[in-house]
């Protein structure tokens, strides 16, 4: 399996997804592909890319029919479980510091050290690692775009199905959604440095609890880019006001 059988798997999913729903379900990935050669660099890259697919662009929907699983199919759940778990601890022991006395993060290592043995040998033979990698992720995407195949295959359960996903993706307001728009708040406003993640942190509850106010994310987005814009100016003013007209 290569990065780039796994990406058309993704594609489809996110095309089905626009073709039932009529709606864009699922963001592009915007961080660097991999490329050839099949080593640990493309690895890295092939975990990073497949993270932000899985965790990001396409939630909530994958969440969702993820559920759906969970309800009708056990197995294949705790298989497409297992999947994402790898791809999560795979990606934090390169991007974060894990300490040894911490147990979660203990575990988060010693399980991707496992795949890695298990898939790859030692030392890890970074092609073997690849092609599993990338089979693993292509098998639990397809095993939910074919649940979501067989869901809206019913003319009875498509409607309800549809306007359940849309109604959790309307609802869901995942920390990262708040990162981009506190980035161009304070890009509006000429305030640079700001640490984004930091920022939302204690303010994450208070924010989702003001977009749960408004009926459509449309409106709700609207209104809480306002009123961070607002926010960041009383705590930091406006370099931009402050200068003046040009």
């Amino acid at each position: 399996m290569t990065f780039a059988e796994l990406k058309a798997i993704c594609d489809r999913f996110r095309t089905m997804l626009h073709t039932t729903t009529g709606r864009e379900l699922v963001d592009p990935v915007s961080v660097e592909e991999p490329r050839e050669p099949c080593d640990e660099l493309h690895f890295v890259k092939l975990v990073a890319w497949s993270y932000v697919f899985i965790f990001e662009a396409s939630q909530p929907a994958t969440r969702y029919i993820l559920s759906l699983l969970r309800t009708t199919t056990p197995d294949e759940h705790r298989r497409v479980s297992s999947a994402f778990e790898n791809v999560n601890n795979l990606r934090t022991v390169r991007t974060h510091n894990l300490l040894p006395e911490n147990r979660r993060d203990d575990y988060k290592k010693r399980q991707a050290h496992i795949w890695l043995i298990r898939n790859g040998g030692e030392p890890p033979d970074w092609l073997k690692c690849c092609c599993s990698f990338a089979k693993e992720v292509a098998m639990a995407v397809e095993r939910l775009l074919h649940k979501w195949a067989e869901v809206i295959a019913s003319k009875e359960d498509a409607q309800i199905v549809i306007d359940e996903l849309i109604l959790a993706i309307d609802r869901d307001w995942p920390p990262h959604a708040f990162d981009r728009i506190v980035e161009a708040a304070a890009s509006e406003i000429g305030l640079s440095g700001l640490d984004y993640v930091k920022y939302r942190e204690s303010r994450l509850e208070r924010w989702r609890e003001i977009v749960g106010f408004f009926e459509t994310r449309e409106h709700a987005q609207s209104a809480i880019a306002s009123a961070i814009r607002i926010e960041l100016e009383q705590l930091f003013g406006s370099s931009r006001a402050a200068a003046g007209p040009p």
